[in-house]
């Protein structure tokens, strides 16, 4: 009875200690354990190693800016589109001939180029009495501001958020 504590005592100490654990080489505790190091350039280091590969800041900004991004447009949808954009330039250089800004007047000349039953969007750009547009054509989207002192019309396809315009706030 005496040997067998002695044996339990032994194999009790022995696994407390940490006999018979498997340990991996290089795997200890380092000096700085959340240390996350660069990794070597694969020239230089023919041994894969533990590092983590860190996004540039401009990376991260670019993936989080992703949403804005416009799917590309068939040639076939933008040649479709191309006709009605010019058209809207013109009507926006009419208005800027006679001065007028504003909602209602870009309003107006939006819809009057935008094909029937297609959705219009109308919506105060803010800044210097902007008005922003959207028209949503089958597989894209006719876009743009007008303003008192300029004006752009493009055609592309919808954001990657959905739709022809970022919402509110992004």
């Amino acid at each position: 009875m005496k040997n067998l504590r002695v044996l339990v005592a032994v194999l009790l100490l022995a696994v407390l200690n940490g006999c018979g654990v498997v340990r991996m080489q290089g795997a200890g505790p380092s000096a700085s354990p959340s240390a996350l190091l660069p990794c070597p350039e694969a020239a230089e280091s023919p041994m894969p190693s533990p590092c983590v590969t860190m996004p540039s800041w401009e990376q991260k900004h670019a993936d989080n800016e992703a949403y804005r991004r416009r799917t590309t447009l068939s040639p076939e949808t933008a040649a479709q589109a191309e006709p009605l954009a010019e058209a809207l330039r013109g009507r926006f250089a009419d208005l800027r001939e006679r001065d007028l800004h504003g909602e209602a007047h870009v309003g107006k000349a939006v819809r009057a180029v935008a094909p029937p039953g297609t959705n219009v969007v109308i919506e105060a750009g803010g800044a210097r009495s902007a008005v922003v547009f959207a028209i949503e054509l089958p597989g894209g989207c006719l876009t743009g501001f007008y303003d008192d002192r300029e004006s752009k019309v493009e055609v592309g396809g919808y954001i990657n958020d959905g739709g022809c315009l970022t919402a509110p706030g992004h």
